[in-house]
């Protein structure tokens, strides 16, 4: 499931973005076990045929929306101090997953993965892999730069940030909020920190 694409003749865009869109959107409105591929194409005003030519099931719709959706949340932003950046790109992360129909679905997405292996790969390489590519690239650089101490494990750096912030998410027993997400990394700044010199 790396890729959701059919192979054929060339694909109208239009249409595809019709699709994911009302995907999204009835996910958003129904929940996603509500929705159906019939329903699907009646909101896009298109066949089932046509979305069945470029998608195997409506698991592969909506994880290629959520994908498109949170393209531009990737890269984390440039020249700020590494507290800085990793707080501001969490809390964009953050807000994009509460307040967006795109970000909404990862909920659904992570529950159906569960029992569906070709989604759960999906996810693996289409999200999380990448994600945790560019960040440990950031924290590596991050370290040589001098804004984090040597030796850091940044895979368990990583899972240490961004954890709590899945967790409250699929739980949602308490607010995922700027305040929060600062807790969290400065928590993680008195281990990562570079050692300062005790002052005589």
């Amino acid at each position: 499931m790396t890729s959701n694409r059919s192979t054929g003749r060339p694909r109208d865009e239009t249409l595809d973005t019709a699709i994911m869109r009302a995907a999204i959107d009835l996910v958003d409105e129904r929940g996603y076990a509500a929705v159906t591929i019939d329903a699907i194409a009646e909101r896009a005003k298109t066949s089932k045929t046509a979305i069945y030519r470029r998608w195997p099931k409506k698991a592969a719709i909506v994880m290629e929306a959520f994908l498109v959706a949170a393209e531009p949340l990737i890269t984390p932003p440039d020249n700020l101090p590494f507290r800085d950046t990793v707080i501001a790109q969490m809390t964009a992360l953050a807000k994009f997953f509460q307040t967006t129909p795109g970000g909404r679905t990862i909920t659904d997405l992570i529950a159906v993965a569960k029992t569906d292996a070709a989604l759960a790969d999906a996810i693996r390489e289409n999200w999380l892999i990448p994600r945790r590519t560019v960040a440990c690239a950031y924290f590596q650089a991050a370290q040589k730069a001098g804004e984090l101490r040597d030796g850091i494990d940044t895979s368990a750096l990583i899972d240490a940030l961004y954890g709590p912030l899945y967790f409250r998410l699929l739980l949602g027993h308490d607010a995922i909020d700027r305040s929060f997400i600062e807790h969290i990394v400065d928590m993680a700044m008195m281990g990562i920190a570079p050692n300062q010199e005790k002052s005589s």
